[in-house]
């Protein structure tokens, strides 16, 4: 075997198991939306939105109620991936990471700010204020935002044809949640909060789709995730909780039931869980396959939603929900079976000198 022909056998492997990775990002985010829900309406997070609804008003406690329910799940997607790193063996490439690979510490610190106080925490104020089926569609808008982003700013070269399965897919899932979308916006219920967090979901994760295409070339996903969480985990936990606590907000009287309250310990694992490792995936997946399409498989979250449920309840789906699983299936196809030649690298430089 020539050089020639195991570089290309490597280059197979490699974009193979990139959307693979993919393929468990789009499963684990899908099934990161139960725990999320399930949020709402559990205590410590009902009882703590009683309490401070009181004095902050309906608005103001739904808003630090989902500050709240986003340091939670930081905290415990934090906690699983440490015995994860435990068990993999990599706490020693999260000290490589932080002490010899120190350009990409602001990277990661800025991808926590773009995906916690932001996206994470936008996601659930959607959940809140609009309802699932929204802050679900907002959320498919952003691998637009990222293929967008890292085409103009990181250097990725996308074909048309994978901009074209990047948008069936978006479409596609837009269609699975268009009947719920409908009805929350006949109830006439959804308010400026819920818009705001849609908007703060697509440009967080968006914004994160730039930040680990430009600073995670050469670290470790499990260490840099990691990392990245630890950073979340910062801001929530040293940073704002302290100050709405200084300012009279009691979120610190909650926190011991996540531990105490066997039913909310279990909704945590679960959320932490879910969104540490579909993230990884994600990171995972960019470097094989780059961010753009990696954000676009992301988008068969929705999919993965509708069959869970489907599964669950034997709910019959509504041919919205077809239409947009066919769209979906024939955009991944699209990307699947683009050329290789066009994803052996995620920058475009380093594709025209090879």
């Amino acid at each position: 075997m020539d050089a020639e022909e195991m570089r290309l056998r490597s280059r197979h492997k490699r974009i193979k198991y990139g959307y693979i990775m993919g393929v468990f990002l789009a499963l684990l985010w899908g099934l990161w939306y139960v725990p999320g829900s399930l949020m709402w309406v559990i205590d410590p997070f009902v009882s703590f939105y009683n309490n401070v609804s009181l004095t902050y008003g309906d608005t103001g406690g739904m808003i630090l109620t989902a500050v709240l329910i986003s340091a939670a799940n930081a905290l415990f997607a934090t906690i699983v991936l440490f015995i994860w790193n435990i068990y993999m063996g990599k706490l020693h490439e999260i000290k490589r990471t932080v002490v010899e690979i120190k350009s990409v510490g602001k990277y990661l610190f800025a991808a926590a700010v773009c995906a916690g106080p932001m996206a994470v925490f936008g996601s659930y104020l959607a959940t809140g204020f609009a309802g699932a089926a929204f802050s679900a569609v907002a959320a498919l808008a952003f691998p637009l935002v990222t293929t967008i982003l890292t085409t103009k700013f990181a250097g990725q070269r996308l074909s048309g044809r994978a901009i074209t399965g990047i948008v069936m897919v978006v479409i596609g899932c837009m269609c699975i949640y268009m009947i719920g979308l409908l009805d929350e916006l006949k109830s006439g219920n959804m308010r400026a909060m819920g818009y705001i967090g849609g908007l703060l979901a697509i440009l967080g994760w968006g914004l994160e789709g730039l930040v680990i295409a430009k600073g995670m070339d050469v670290g470790d996903p499990d260490a840099g995730f990691h990392i990245k969480m630890f950073s979340e985990v910062f801001i929530w936990w040293i940073v704002v909780l302290p100050v709405l606590f200084i300012a009279g907000v009691p979120v610190f009287n909650y926190v011991g039931e996540f531990f105490t309250n066997p039913s909310t310990l279990l909704v945590l694992i679960c959320s932490g869980f879910a969104f540490g490792f579909c993230t990884i995936c994600y990171y995972k997946a960019y470097p094989m396959i780059g961010a753009g399409r990696a954000a676009g498989l992301s988008a068969m979250n929705a999919m993965v939603a509708v069959i869970v449920l489907f599964v669950l309840t034997g709910a019959v789906p509504a041919w919205t929900i077809v239409f947009g699983g066919i769209l979906c299936t024939i955009g991944i196809i699209t990307m699947v079976y683009e050329k290789e030649e066009n994803l052996e690298s995620i920058r475009g430089e380093q594709e025209v000198a090879e």
